[in-house]
């Protein structure tokens, strides 16, 4: 039976805005929305209108809240008013079951606000209460657009931009105006690295700073960032594979090759991995330095003191145990990372850069149709190949 999220799961923290921040959205909010009031209850004395449609109660929420959001931009929340009280008043005068009508005005505003680019929530509450607001609201026809529609849409912005500029709120920028080309002179480690450089609590404190609600998850602007570098890989290296920059032949061992053999392969070629292969020339895993250290780090298996150094460490763990038992890793298959991860040598470069990151990797046999070795792809490999397409 699969478990229920943790009771603070429902009541989890929306935004990052200080209490300040929050107190004075909330004062702006009544400010407007009580001179919105004011000022169309003097405007509409002796009229039987309402002072005020309800969607101006939500657009509050979008205006003063998350001002940055392209759902709060002065087009969206005039546009999306307008359009949407429009076609609500189309819908009530044409559409005689009240149902259809009301399902016909939401669904047509939100086609509108689309390709009219001023996409507000609050719109489809204003093309709502065309249809559902009674006699009184009916009875005005087309009127209704200009009145209380356009009256509350005017008062409301007007106090808006008054507020932001008063905030120092500018809806369209940060305040930094460098391009991404400027601020990520990355080095070709960073460019290779599809996860972002930095952490929640980095992301957290940089959204606080903003002073502004950012109405989209960290883990989103985390997944933003890995795809951005995603495509600006595929850019870099359109539809080369992974036979035209592997090293080759590729360097091998076996199941069970002695780890020491295995370490001086690495001294006497100057890598950090090798793939092992079965007597078919199959890869069934691959072992790498990293596998040396991490045994060797284990000092719960050790009888060498603590104080002894690294190096004695992987010294002793490469030599081989006389006789027929032993009590540590003696050849390559008791260490080697299983199963192996591979790239056939027709696939594209770019697809296959995602794979040394989600898997923590640095080496990457490659195989051909038959699922044979036929050479390896490095992280230097790609790095080399990314700076010969720059010059």
């Amino acid at each position: 039976m699969p478990q229920l999220p943790p009771f603070s799961h429902w009541f989890a923290r929306q935004t990052d805005l200080t209490h300040k921040s929050i107190l004075l959205s909330a004062s702006a909010a009544l400010v407007a929305v009580a001179l919105v009031g004011l000022a169309s209850q003097l405007t509409l004395t002796g009229y039987d209108l309402p002072i005020m449609v309800a969607s101006m109660g939500a657009a509050a929420v979008l205006l003063f809240v998350v001002p940055s959001s392209k759902l709060s931009t002065p087009w969206a929340f005039a546009g999306g008013h307008l359009v949407s009280a429009l076609i609500g008043v189309t819908c009530a005068l044409w559409i005689p079951h009240i149902a259809l009508a009301t399902a016909v005005a939401v669904a047509g505003a939100i086609l509108a606000m689309h390709y009219l680019r001023c996409l507000h929530p609050p719109g489809g509450a204003a093309a709502l209460m065309a249809v559902l607001g009674g006699e009184s609201i009916q009875s005005l026809g087309y009127q209704y657009v200009l009145t209380p529609v356009l009256l509350n849409v005017v008062i409301m912005l007007a106090v808006t931009l008054v507020y932001w500029r008063l905030a120092g709120i500018n809806q369209q920028s940060t305040g930094h105006q460098q391009t991404l080309d400027h601020n990520w002179q990355r080095s070709d480690e960073e460019w290779l690295a599809s996860t972002a450089p930095f952490d929640q609590n980095d992301l957290s404190r940089a959204i606080s700073e903003m002073g502004t609600f950012i109405d989209i998850s960290q883990q989103d602007l985390h997944e933003i960032y890995a795809r951005a570098l995603q495509q600006a890989h595929g850019q870099g290296f359109g539809d080369m594979h992974c036979a035209e920059i592997m090293s080759r032949p590729a360097l091998s061992v076996q199941y069970g090759t002695e780890l020491e053999e295995v370490w001086q392969l690495f001294e006497q070629h100057n890598i950090r991995g090798v793939p092992v292969v079965d007597n078919f020339q199959h890869v069934i895993g691959v072992v790498t330095v990293s596998n040396f250290v991490h045994l060797a780090s284990d000092s719960a298996d050790t009888p060498l003191p603590e104080s002894h150094s690294m190096a004695e460490r992987l010294a002793r763990l490469r030599q081989r145990t006389p006789g027929f038992e032993s009590d540590k890793a003696e050849v390559v298959g008791q260490i080697m990372n299983s199963p192996a991860i591979t790239a056939r040598q027709d696939e594209r470069i770019a697809d296959k850069i995602d794979l040394f990151n989600q898997h923590h990797i640095h080496h990457l046999p490659v195989v051909d149709d038959k699922r044979k070795l036929v050479g390896m792809l490095t992280r230097e490999d790609i790095m080399a190949a990314r700076a010969s397409l720059k010059c």
